[in-house]
């Protein structure tokens, strides 16, 4: 068996544990801040987790994601007209020979000017510089706005949406926001998705991490499927995770 397949029958095991004894319950699930791009969806003829998450991440694995917070204790068993929720995992890219950040913000973006919001996600030092084979996250520009209260700034809101202050430019091209520490109270910002982002420091685990970004320790195997995590009880300092958006319940 590959690390893969080792990884998810892992987390399948989990869900279903969980689950069946009780561990989860939807209502105890929050979210330390609002979400943007989380969808629900009706469950058709011929669905499965496994073809809804290739659908929706393009990953036919991150069945636990999806799983976990709608209380799926069989991952095999889901009904038609049943409502999912969908948490929202930000999109990945994988370079290719030829391409430039300028090049993937026209073709996600359908504007070429946005590369900033691309090499600030993936902390590029230099735009013009992007190594083929390099998974690139792909931040979402959907239209969910967020209305400017006073004293706030584009730094602040970055670190309280994605986890990092430096990711302004992730908010303020977009919006088109030429000094992102003055911006007029009252405007609607377009919010773009971005999984929130934290580094790994001593005495983090998945369980402690889990708790402290959705209010429950058993939701760590969303986390760990979505990072690649192939032991959930091993992570090391420094390693970058990332949580996938729940809504606010």
């Amino acid at each position: 068996m590959n690390s893969g397949s080792a990884l998810r029958v892992y987390l399948l095991l989990m869900v279903s544990s969980m689950v069946i004894g009780g561990s989860i319950r939807i209502a105890d699930v929050h979210t330390t801040r609002g979400t943007a791009m989380v969808t629900k969806y009706e469950v058709a003829a011929g669905d499965t987790l496994s073809k809804l998450a290739q659908r929706f991440y393009g990953d036919a694995t991150l069945i636990p994601v999806i799983a976990v917070p709608n209380g799926i204790a069989d991952p095999n068993t889901i009904s038609v007209g049943q409502e999912l929720l969908i948490p929202y995992i930000t999109r990945r890219h994988t370079v290719a020979s030829g391409e430039t950040l300028s090049g993937l913000a026209q073709h996600f973006y359908d504007d070429g000017t946005f590369f900033p919001v691309l090499a600030a996600a993936n902390h590029i030092g230099d735009p013009n510089v992007v190594r083929v084979g390099r998974s690139l996250l792909i931040p979402e520009l959907g239209d969910v706005g967020h209305t400017v209260v006073a004293g706030e700034t584009l730094s602040e809101r970055a670190r309280r949406w994605y986890g990092a202050a430096q990711l302004h430019p992730i908010i303020s091209f977009p919006n088109r926001i030429a000094d992102p520490d003055h911006v007029e109270v009252g405007r609607v910002l377009i919010r773009p998705g971005l999984n929130l982002r934290h580094t790994a420091v001593a005495g983090d685990t998945l369980r402690v991490l889990a708790q402290h970004h959705y209010g429950n320790a058993e939701m760590f195997p969303i986390v760990a499927a979505a990072d690649h995590i192939a032991d959930p009880n091993k992570i090391t300092v420094g390693q970058v995770l990332f949580f996938p958006d729940l809504t606010d319940f």
